[in-house]
């Protein structure tokens, strides 16, 4: 089962829904404009729409920014073999925006290695970064390849072996949990939300 699981911090999320609803609007917009003119009104309309946008590029350079530190750990060759000893759950709280700000937990998965350096002989644990997908439930050996940057301070875990199915055994033996992938999973939510909300907003400038 061939996979590409990155850190959070590399993720560079959901951003089509944003961008699909950036378009819909000014479609919407553009139409209103076509019917009936100009109006002093629809600027804020106007501005309002490059908001999902704006988070969307901030995210995607953000996910940019943190490959090309990765990228740069492993041209400078600085390797090491580790092995995966464990997995440290941590639950991370948030708040949402909005008027009602709400409290919320995002769940991050962050690897436990020990790595020996090729030169000297001695073993250390180190963390890996946090990831959003229990990644350990999708590793067929707990094997990895720890890249170090020139501060010494961050690893960077490559050349994970994968499973070939789903239902292969575990490298540990830990209890499963729900993994929100499917319907009801938070891209499926969004989606929903958006297609909602482009409704909504057809239906309010068509009166």
């Amino acid at each position: 089962m061939k996979r590409v699981i990155r850190p959070a911090e590399e993720e560079i999320g959901n951003v089509v829904p944003g961008i699909l609803f950036s378009i819909f609007w000014y479609c919407s917009i553009g139409g209103i404009i076509l019917r009936g003119g100009f109006q002093l009104m629809l600027v804020i309309f106007l501005i309002a729409g490059v908001l999902p946008v704006f988070q969307a590029v901030t995210s995607i350079r953000r996910a940019l920014f943190y490959r090309k530190q990765r990228a740069e750990a492993i041209a400078l060759g600085n390797a090491a073999y580790g092995t995966i000893t464990g997995v440290t759950r941590q639950d991370v709280p948030y708040y949402t925006s909005g008027e009602h700000r709400h409290l919320r937990y995002r769940r991050y998965y962050f690897l436990n290695v020990q790595m020996t350096d090729p030169m000297t002989g001695i073993s250390s644990e180190i963390q890996s970064q946090g990831y959003r997908k229990p990644i350990h439930r999708y590793l067929s050996s707990p094997q990895v390849k720890v890249y170090t940057d020139q501060s010494g301070w961050k690893h960077y875990l490559e050349d994970f072996q994968w499973k070939q199915h789903r239902n292969d055994p575990d490298i540990f033996n830990y209890p499963r949990e729900f993994e929100e992938v499917h319907i009801g999973s938070e891209r499926f939510g969004q989606i929903i939300f958006v297609i909602i909300l482009i409704l909504m907003i057809f239906t309010m400038f068509r009166r």
